[in-house]
């Protein structure tokens, strides 16, 4: 297994890959090449150091935990970083605990790394959420917790519930077409020892679309490096102070690529080069 370069996951002991895996992609009631295919590319991921593994009980209604998790029993559970998520369309306390305890059935593991709400909701409250997650910690199902497509200020109320722990990860749709996250909340998570998870780090085209003065600029920076645009696109995010990012890839040569993007350094003036750059057309936007 190759070593991937790491991070220090908030204020905690624990390094995790500056890159990992995500599994969005994976969809229900596929048949069996599918499913193949896409434990193949796990398998791959893993291979070449890129050991956290991002799933969730939403995407394909459970399914991707559950191929998530036979891939994971193939290996030593010590080297891997799984991390899941709690989709709030559980409104009661009772649901969401079970809602965790059926994730840790599907990956089939005694204790999930890293531990999200998904989303905000209005049907649920921060403080009822963030005490499903401290009781999930004090039961040992959990490790470590956090959120997902938070704002900061609804970050900053959640971390006020907690008494025992604190968050550690903000997921957000972060990319080089969509740097709101970037320049906006990044320097309260920096400030504070928090990271923040890029999702969607290629949009949901892969930026094959990509067009005018972005893609300009990605292609130049990318020959300079040897490399693809895709692979400078990711480059970018995971060369800012504490950002990770997850794509998705399906076929292995897309995670080999992707594996070959955490190993870019970016200097400074090619990482302000892309700052406040519009592009003129991509699919995702």
């Amino acid at each position: 297994m190759i070593e991937l370069k790491k991070i220090r996951l908030g204020k905690t002991d624990e390094n995790i890959p500056i890159l990992g895996q995500g599994t969005w992609g994976i969809k229900s009631y596929r048949n069996k090449e599918y499913y193949e295919k896409w434990k193949e590319s796990i398998r791959k991921g893993i291979e070449l150091g890129i050991t956290h593994i991002d799933t969730a009980e939403m995407y394909g209604r459970g399914t991707s935990e559950k191929v998530v998790g036979q891939v994971i029993s193939e290996y030593n559970r010590d080297d891997l970083f799984i991390t899941s998520k709690l989709f709030p369309m559980h409104t009661r306390y009772n649901s969401m605990k079970k809602a965790a305890y059926n994730s840790l059935k599907r990956l089939g593991i005694k204790q999930i790394d890293l531990y999200l709400i998904h989303w905000p909701s209005s049907l649920i409250s921060i403080k009822k959420q963030m005490r499903v997650l401290e009781d999930l910690v004090n039961e040992g199902k959990v490790r470590y917790i956090g959120v997902s497509n938070f704002s900061v200020e609804q970050f900053k109320e959640a971390q006020t519930y907690l008494k025992n722990t604190e968050l550690v990860n903000n997921q957000l749709n972060a990319s080089i077409t969509r740097q709101k996250h970037i320049n906006q909340s990044l320097p309260f998570y920096q400030n504070e020892g928090i990271i923040m998870t890029a999702y969607s780090p290629l949009g949901h085209s892969g930026f094959h679309n990509l067009k005018g003065e972005l893609r300009e600029k990605l292609e130049r920076v990318a020959k300079s490096h040897n490399s693809t645009i895709q692979q400078i696109a990711i480059a970018w995010l995971i060369n800012h102070e504490n950002v990770i990012t997850i794509p998705k890839a399906f076929k292995i040569e897309h995670v080999e690529a992707n594996a070959k993007a955490a190993e870019i350094s970016l200097s400074k003036e090619e990482i302000n080069l892309f700052y406040e750059t519009n592009p003129i057309s991509d699919m995702e936007n």
